[in-house]
């Protein structure tokens, strides 16, 4: 599916999406790389993406496109493959209900054919998932050493697995002291060695570029930009730039006027100056209510509405604000659907998307309730957790996109409990 999808984007001439996504940011440092200093060196971003860009470029050309989207669009494929040996592993990958949610899943798909570093954590997430799943399985040290190995990979790929130390670490943890495995200390030893590694060389890349001691100066930028979406009544959707630009300008303003200047400094103040923003300009209940809707589409939007924007598709009806009249935007929705086979089909995948939640939490608890696959599922819902909560204010199935390998095992589950239920019931 990744490579067939990659080919139709290669049929219509969307391979860059005219800079629709981030693909400068991203290749301005693999450049700089292959020694055009004149392109701007963004320590701040995480490095294996621009390394495979760098890769790239190296062999096959620079600003080569359409060599880049082959190579994710062949991520993408080992990517649904090992996905599949991880149900094989869980004795799930023979239901074919559950075989759709891998091939249908358009917010996974889509993620190979557009230039974010998305597609690779989806595809070292998956990797490691398999060893550690294969690990559960036998119990063997080796299959655990490369999880932790992949785990300090994904930690360079994108921030959103920092705070695993709080949650899935102390799991895995806890699983090691209990079970009856050999070598605990070594493979606890390793997988603290590998959240200690993965963070550690995005830190010293910080402090060798300007004396910063931080993971991640993204988390400013990032801040600025979810109040700018919170700032609006239902979320992102639009964002509010005007509100945007006002806290970017206050941050510079400060910046400015810094004696130290360095990113660590730089990200503090954004931080303090989005959190001003947010005591004097919010009330509590409206960014409760802000934050719930946000949440409520990362969890059910589809990704439908990126890939229609993405190839500019009409469907219209999508994307008019309903910030003021909500309901007549549904009705706008609905009545659209009946002339155009986007809005239905958008319509449909809303639908399907509402019946898999519900099916991957019942696969969660009905996980959660089982002795032997207890830890396991605990720890494959705190990874989705931990990457949800960081989608706040965002409200965009790009953001759930990394989510996605994890709900589908949590629903496999729950569908192979069904299946399995109601196969005993005579009709």
């Amino acid at each position: 599916m990744p490579i067939i999808f990659c080919f139709f984007v290669f049929l219509t001439d969307n391979v860059n999406y005219n800079d629709l996504f981030e693909l400068r940011k991203y290749s301005a440092t693999s450049k700089y790389w292959l020694g055009d200093l004149d392109q701007e060196y963004s320590v701040g971003r995480l490095p294996i993406y621009p390394i495979f860009i760098f890769i790239v470029y190296k062999i096959f050309g620079i600003d080569n496109y359409n060599a880049l989207i082959f190579f994710q669009a062949i991520l993408g494929f080992f990517s649904f493959l090992y996905l599949i040996k991880i149900l094989e592993e869980l004795n799930l990958s023979k239901n074919l209900i559950i075989l759709a949610t891998i091939f249908m899943n358009f917010s996974m798909l889509f993620r190979f054919s557009v230039f974010l570093p998305n597609c690779f954590f989806i595809f070292f997430l998956i990797i490691s998932i398999y060893f550690l799943t294969k690990f559960f399985k036998s119990n063997q040290i080796k299959h655990f050493i490369i999880f932790c190995l992949i785990f300090a990979i994904l930690l360079l790929t994108r921030p959103i697995f920092q705070f695993t130390i709080f949650l899935t670490i102390p799991l895995i943890i806890f699983y090691i002291y209990k079970s009856k495995v050999s070598f605990k200390f070594i493979m606890i030893l390793s997988l603290l060695a590998s959240y200690i590694s993965g963070v550690g060389i995005q830190i010293l890349r910080n402090y060798n570029f300007d004396k910063s001691i931080l993971y991640t100066s993204q988390s400013g930028h990032h801040s600025m930009w979810i109040v700018a979406c919170l700032s609006k009544k239902y979320a992102c959707g639009t964002r509010d730039m005007e509100v945007f630009d006002y806290i970017s300008n206050k941050s510079e303003e400060k910046i400015l006027n810094s004696t130290n200047k360095n990113l660590e400094q730089q990200n503090k103040i954004r931080i303090s100056v989005t959190k001003e923003y947010i005591l004097e300009n919010f009330s509590f209940n409206q960014f409760i209510f802000s934050v719930f809707f946000s949440y409520l589409k990362v969890i059910f939007h589809s990704s439908l509405i990126e890939i229609y924007g993405a190839f500019d598709l009409e469907a219209s009806a999508l994307y008019s604000s309903g910030e003021n009249n909500l309901l007549g935007k549904l009705k706008n929705i609905f009545n659209s659907a009946l002339s155009n086979p986007l809005i239905l089909f958008w319509l449909i995948s809303i639908f399907t998307i509402t019946i898999l939640r519900t099916i991957q939490i019942y696969g969660m608890v009905v996980g959660l309730k089982d002795k032997k696959k207890r830890i396991y599922v605990a720890i494959i819902s705190s990874m989705a957790f931990l990457i949800f909560i960081t989608t706040v204010g965002l409200g965009n199935p790009r953001y759930r996109s990394e989510m996605e390998p994890l709900l589908i095992i949590l629903g496999a589950i729950g569908i192979d409990r069904l299946y399995k239920k109601f196969s005993k019931k005579k009709f």
